[in-house]
């Protein structure tokens, strides 16, 4: 009989985002001769890190989603938890449901339940039954949970609110990253961009994200569209997946983008991209942190943002910039413009090492602090 202490994320989908690149970054570095990660997920489909979680000794089991109706929900979860626990503790990462996620689980005896929250924004209509909905899974939180985590302040005070700061279970959790990938930056700058189907002298802007309604990817190619005009040299590459990518393909094409901007799937290489970049932009219309951020200054890329970017997300190197949304394409590709010039003037990996490890992105840290949680 095994020893571990079992741990159950409860996720949609096990696909790269920044919730996925989070658990992906601890399971990899935790100690998994102590701990066993178990993921609830929302869809039967095969998703990117599946295999991976399952070479690490992991196991994923599936829930019929919420909008099936919360007596099926009930009923699948507390069988699949007394067939894979017993479990140790329960980390739940699915924002305003993980209150009552966290219900069941005080129901069934899991000792350790952490609510986690990764964005500052349920993307849902409000309206009254979406205000009453917010309000009762945020007192299911607050009577059920041993520990409320966010990735920022922020993201903190949208699910637990804004006076969560007096309840001592609450407390910002970093999104950590490997530093290790990004210290080896750069490679052969030539050689990766040829991976990437661009030239030595192209202007090289990226994006990585979800394709949905948050990422904004409608404003960031009206955006390159002016951009290209200030620099014909210039290259866009879009990596990630989602709803909206084939809306997206149409309008660059529309745009007469389509030989200038490369849509890339869903990547495992994304140091080595963020390599190859002389911009990252990420036009949010909101963010809890924006992980990938963290990525692009550790990799020494000068970034663009939407003002809804939270402060936490800046290593303050001087390597972001953030500008409103509702600012014009126009606007935001001189932005863009005056950001590829800042590239050859950035901060070295020490000084960035340095950032990173000061404001808790050091993967290693960050897990430690996790053990320390699921350990009680």
């Amino acid at each position: 009989m095994s020893n571990k202490r079992k741990v159950l994320h409860v996720v949609g989908k096990m696909h790269p985002g920044g919730i996925e690149s989070l658990l992906m970054n601890v399971y990899r570095h935790i100690d998994r001769r102590q701990y066993e990660f178990h993921f609830a997920v929302q869809s039967s489909e095969p998703a990117f890190y599946d295999d991976e979680i399952r070479e690490l000794g992991g196991k994923l089991f599936v829930q019929p989603p919420p909008s099936q109706g919360l007596a099926a929900f009930r009923r699948t979860f507390e069988e699949n938890v007394r067939r894979n626990g017993s479990y140790d503790a329960i980390h739940s990462h699915v924002f305003g449901f993980s209150g009552y996620i966290l219900k069941l689980a005080k129901g069934l005896g899991i000792p350790v339940r952490i609510g986690h929250s990764h964005n500052t924004n349920d993307s849902k209509q409000t309206s009254l039954q979406r205000r009453i909905y917010r309000m009762y899974m945020r007192v299911l939180m607050r009577r059920n949970a041993t520990r409320m985590l966010g990735c920022s302040r922020d993201a903190c005070e949208s699910l637990f609110g804004r006076q969560c700061w007096h309840d001592g279970r609450v407390d910002v959790f970093p999104n950590a990253i490997p530093l290790s990938p990004f210290a080896a930056l750069p490679i052969d700058r030539t050689l990766l961009r040829s991976r990437f189907g661009a030239e030595q002298d192209d202007c090289l802007i990226g994006h990585i994200g979800r394709f949905s309604p948050q990422k904004n990817h409608a404003l960031l190619l009206d955006a390159f569209a002016q951009f290209v005009l200030i620099r014909p040299n210039a290259r866009l590459l879009l990596a990630g997946d989602g709803p909206l990518r084939p809306e997206m393909e149409r309008k660059a094409k529309a745009l007469g983008l389509e030989e200038r901007v490369r849509f890339l799937g869903l990547r495992s290489d994304i140091p080595e991209l963020l390599g190859t970049l002389d911009a990252f932009v990420l036009p949010s219309l909101y963010e809890g942190l924006g992980i990938v951020l963290i990525e692009a200054q550790a990799a020494g890329v000068p970034c663009l943002v939407s003002s809804s970017v939270p402060k936490e997300a800046d290593l303050s190197l001087g390597m972001l910039q953030k500008l409103g949304t509702d600012e014009s394409p126009q606007r935001w590709a001189e932005a863009m413009d005056g950001l590829v010039g800042m590239h050859e003037g950035v901060p070295t990996w020490n000084e960035r090492e340095f950032a990173l490890g000061q404001h808790g992105y050091d993967i290693r840290v960050a897990t430690a602090e996790l053990e320390r949680m699921y350990e009680g």
